[in-house]
């Protein structure tokens, strides 16, 4: 079974994220913040899936890169937004320069269609 990290502050969306991904067959942990991400991730070793909002309280999409790439994990990060894409291009620019793998960008709202089709793409990857 896979994993996904679901890291946003809207907990109605993570939410959204979280049924889609379970309907899927994934296991899914709902991060409310990036503190909390990393908290979560430090617990495990398995290969994960991470969604991360670019805009949260404690540590944001950008802060969480260098602890994510301490930790030694192997992952695939989706920087997601419901504003400007210029802060997640940024985001995935300094995650591919740490060698972390970077996928699509998520913008908010999504369908569940574009959800589906993601969360599809990325098992396949795996």
């Amino acid at each position: 079974m896979q994993s996904l990290f679901v890291a946003d502050d809207n907990e109605e969306f993570a939410r959204f994220v979280a049924t889609v991904a379970q309907r899927l067959g994934w296991t899914v942990e709902i991060c409310l913040n990036g503190l909390e991400l990393l908290e979560k991730l430090a617990k495990g070793d398995e290969p994960a899936v991470l969604m991360i909002d670019i805009n949260m309280p404690e540590l944001d999409g950008i802060e969480v890169i260098d602890g994510i790439s301490e930790l030694g994990r192997k992952v695939r990060i989706h920087f997601m937004t419901g504003g400007s894409e210029t802060l997640v291009i940024a985001a995935k620019m300094i995650a591919t320069a740490r060698d972390l793998a970077v996928g699509p960008m998520i913008f908010k709202p999504c369908s569940i269609e574009t959800l589906t089709k993601l969360l599809q793409q990325d098992a396949l990857e795996d």
